[in-house]
């Protein structure tokens, strides 16, 4: 997927004119908050969370790698999904023996 659809899927679409600033370059780079942007949550694959307030910000974490995805969610999902399957089995098997001895 190109870089340009991917910032334009979490931070919408590109503003007219806009020129990236070459960040990098510039250690004590400041992000301006544009009121116009709705603040976008931004997560990195460690779960932490950055509320971003510019296009130009968004734009900037969105390349270097954080999405809207917490991925802590979907593994804690994957474990308490399985911790009640594995009640379930052990509650359902119970009762089977149980019947069975009555």
């Amino acid at each position: 997927m190109e870089k340009n659809s991917i910032v334009e899927i979490f931070c919408g679409n590109y503003p007219d004119n806009h020129i990236t600033p070459n960040i990098e370059s510039n250690p004590n780079f400041v992000f301006e908050n544009d009121p116009a942007f709705p603040g976008v949550q931004l997560y990195d694959e460690d779960g932490n969370i950055v509320t971003v307030n510019s296009f130009t910000e968004c734009e900037h974490y969105v390349l270097g790698g954080w999405d809207n995805t917490l991925y802590g969610t979907n593994e804690l999902n994957f474990y308490n999904s399985f911790s009640m399957l594995l009640i379930l089995s052990v509650f359902i098997y119970s009762l089977l023996k149980k019947r069975k001895y009555s």
